[in-house]
């Protein structure tokens, strides 16, 4: 079963979970900047008057902090005009400035995220790209890296540009391919992430971006440039050669290719892109076995390779994710004289073909799930041998409801292991600890699936439940995430209270 964004979720935040940002403005600026803090200032924006605090909104935004505080004639005045936006994602932000709650759609995204990039409303602003890059798509990912370039949104950017990439087949398709200036599909055809098998659609995706406008026809040879000629298929030269004498409105290009060949073509093999680089691995077997089985699979040349197993008799119910060039296996259920929780790491050096001890687990904890995304492995779920944890289902004060089976109680915390500093810490809690989950990462974010459907936006600490029936109330034996459509298999119903 494949679920692909946006089309078939809605989203409602559970949490925002802002509280370490809001401890740190308390201890700068006192509680005199809470919520009820007492207005002292009037905003005026289309006719309609707001009552604001200026030490709240100038912690919040350079903008207001300048129209304050600065040297202008507005900071000695107590009510002043903003000119430049809208009155509707004005009064939202403003809403926003007091209580932290943000209600965002597909209606009004837009107006607040401009809104708030004028105002220097940045978490507002973080918030509103967040949400963007939820509703990406290939229909869509185009026009969105145009948007946030004009906006300088980094990320929403790099998102919209990911998804481009994997989805490159069916974007070119699309009008937006068209209207992509030069540089923006020199961008794409360059990548090494460009998810496309044969370099026989990056051709012909050029052949249909410079025919549409004559006048890109000297950009044809420099975008030619690009394509990788070891990865053209000989049916598709062929193809190609044919059309030379044919009818066909881009034969005048494919005569300029055949008689002007790029230079880099003759320089040798180019680098394959990343996308034929990346393998498979399997781990597992019997656990009363002194040793479990570790595979390599090569994709691209359909290989298998046997690899070091892992050395560890009566362990089961542990974990394994890659996170950059590692293999890691995280806690368990092991067995010594009984059954219990173990909190071990062990790590899988692909490079050097060996195992290593990784530091442990701040929880022991099994039948739990990790991913890896870039060099950072996040843990979560799963279940402990210990009795009632105080902060297992606890984050700012709120009390969640605690999931408990026949081994132990469920754990909430997530856990993240940073490679490069080689420690872990917890970095959120799930609102609904579960175990036997399975996850996987989509564009920068974490989705879990088992009894609930979660998405964990990692960056703004953001909960948000997927509400799709076939999904809800159902366990899940794996997923993954391919060309930026997740999967998941072996679907079991679940009979949760």
């Amino acid at each position: 079963m494949a679920v692909t964004e946006p089309q078939s979720f809605k989203f409602s935040v559970l949490s925002e979970q802002i509280h370490k940002a809001e401890e740190h403005e308390s201890t700068l600026h006192g509680k005199d900047c809470g919520p009820d803090a007492v207005p002292d200032a009037t905003l005026q924006v289309e006719g309609e008057s707001f009552y604001v605090n200026r030490q709240l909104l100038a912690m919040q935004s350079p903008y207001f902090r300048a129209l304050f505080f600065g040297c202008g004639m507005e900071s000695r005045k107590r009510r002043v005009e903003i000119k430049g936006v809208s009155l509707q994602p004005f009064r939202v932000l403003m809403e926003y400035s007091r209580t932290s709650n943000l209600t965002l759609d597909r209606e009004n995204v837009l107006g607040i995220l401009e809104t708030a990039d004028f105002l220097q409303l940045e978490r507002a602003r973080l918030l509103c790209c967040k949400f963007l890059e939820r509703e990406l798509h290939f229909s869509n990912c185009l026009g969105m890296m145009a948007y946030a370039w004009r906006l300088g949104c980094t990320q929403l950017y790099k998102a919209a540009r990911q998804v481009a990439l994997t989805h490159f087949s069916a974007i070119v398709a699309e009008e937006d391919f068209l209207a992509l200036t030069k540089e923006g599909l020199a961008d794409l055809l360059a990548s090494d992430d460009l998810a496309i098998h044969k370099d026989d659609l990056a051709l012909e995706a050029t052949l249909r971006w410079v025919s549409f406008d004559p006048k890109r026809e000297e950009h044809f040879l420099e975008l030619i440039e690009l394509v990788r000629p070891e990865s053209l298929s000989l049916p598709f030269l062929t193809e190609l050669l044919t059309r030379m004498k044919s009818s066909d409105p881009r034969a005048k290009l494919i005569c300029m290719l055949n008689e002007r060949f790029p230079a880099s073509w003759f320089a040798g093999r180019s680098m394959t892109r990343t996308r034929a680089r990346e393998t498979l691995f399997v781990l597992g077997g019997p656990h009363d076995q002194e040793q479990q089985a570790l595979y390599q699979f090569h994709p691209h040349s359909g290989r298998w390779q046997s690899c070091a197993p892992l050395q560890r008799k009566n362990l089961t119910q542990y974990s394994v994710a890659a996170v950059g060039d590692n293999v890691v296996v995280t806690g368990g259920y092991f067995r010594d004289v009984l059954w219990f929780t173990v909190d071990w790491v062990r790590i899988y050096e692909c490079g050097n073909h060996r195992w290593l001890d990784g530091p442990d687990l701040q929880k022991s904890r099994h039948s739990h799930c990790s991913i890896g995304m870039d060099s950072v492995l996040y843990v979560l779920g799963g279940s402990m041998d210990e009795g009632l944890v105080a902060d297992a289902g606890k984050t700012g004060g709120s009390t969640w409801d605690v999931v408990l089976d026949e081994n132990g109680e469920a754990y909430g915390g997530v856990q993240r292991y940073m490679v490069k500093e080689d420690q872990w810490d917890v970095v959120s809690y799930s609102p609904f600890p579960r175990y036997d989950l399975v996850a996987t990462e989509l564009n920068g974010a974490l989705y879990l699936f088992g009894g609930q459907a979660l998405r964990f936006d990692v960056e703004t600490d953001e909960w948000t439940l997927l509400e799709e029936e076939c999904l809800n109330r159902k366990f899940f034996s794996g997923c993954t995430t391919v060309c930026s459509q997740i999967y998941v298999v072996n679907k079991q119903d679940a009979d949760l209270p």
